[in-house]
């Protein structure tokens, strides 16, 4: 109550309140292009600037540049009539800091009202973990050899497979994830096809790794030895998620890395 009182004390035209100055949170209110027409101290804080330098100016400037398409498509929302739009942004703070800010968006009037909490914090952790991501990705797309995730049923119904798939298939990973006319057994030989399937089910029957040859048809028409090594995948409570391992042409040992890969 105390915060949206003293938000429309502001908006109303009144003279700021302190309450206004004291809330815990940046508000800022922009006007129908979003340039700011006034702002909290908390607008000050997260930003590093002075509110009278500020005035005027697009919202968007004091964005990274590559959120600002984003708060223009969050503006552009609001005025096609939704009733609100919430999303984190990164923020330049004046010492040229990054600060991730979770922003809520609303249209008031012939203009629009947002507030801006500073959740910083929270935002390494998840940050390191998408860059290990990528840089695991980057790495198993470059090794002529494919990891996969899977669902265990009779198609194989892949969730996930790395570009390597093209080397060892002639498909595209985009062709067999969630795929009903390119199914992942499909590609296995005909005359293989129940000895994988029963040898997967025996191996997760007994809780164990799975590794065992078989052929591939590929695209070209021509057939390959493969050599899969895989797992399941459990929930908490022990239950049977899917599958994931890796396929690699056959030809001796498999290499530490790709001993690493089939640990994805």
């Amino acid at each position: 109550m105390r915060l949206w009182r003293a938000l429309r004390e502001v908006l109303s035209g009144r003279r700021r309140s302190p309450d206004f100055d004291a809330l815990p949170i940046a508000l800022v209110h922009l006007d129908a292009t979003g340039a700011l027409r006034q702002a909290n101290q908390g607008w000050e804080q997260l930003s590093g600037h002075r509110l009278r330098d500020c005035l005027h100016l697009d919202h968007g400037e004091f964005l990274h540049i590559e959120d600002r398409p984003v708060w223009q498509l969050a503006l552009h929302s609001l005025g096609e009539g939704a009733a609100t739009w919430v999303g984190n942004l990164r923020y330049l703070h004046r010492r040229a800091e990054l600060r991730w800010v979770q922003v809520r968006l609303v249209r008031h009037g012939d203009g629009f009202v947002a507030s801006l909490a500073d959740i910083t914090a929270q935002m390494p952790e998840h940050q390191q973990l998408q860059a290990r991501h990528r840089s695991l990705s980057n790495l198993l797309d470059g090794l002529p050899l494919m990891v996969y995730r899977c669902r265990n049923n009779r198609s194989w119904s892949m969730e996930y497979v790395s570009a390597g798939c093209r080397e060892l298939t002639g498909y595209s990973a985009q062709r067999l994830v969630d795929s009903h006319s390119l199914t992942f057994n499909a590609l296995i030989h005909p005359a293989d096809r129940e000895r994988v399937w029963h040898a997967v089910q025996q191996a997760l029957r007994e809780s164990r790794p799975f590794a065992f040859d078989y052929r591939l048809l590929c695209a070209d028409g021509s057939e390959k030895w493969v050599r899969e090594r895989g797992r399941g995948i459990y929930s908490d409570l022990g239950e049977l998620l899917g599958l994931e391992g890796v396929v690699m042409e056959r030809g001796g040992e498999p290499t530490r890395l790709e001993e690493v890969a089939a640990g994805f």
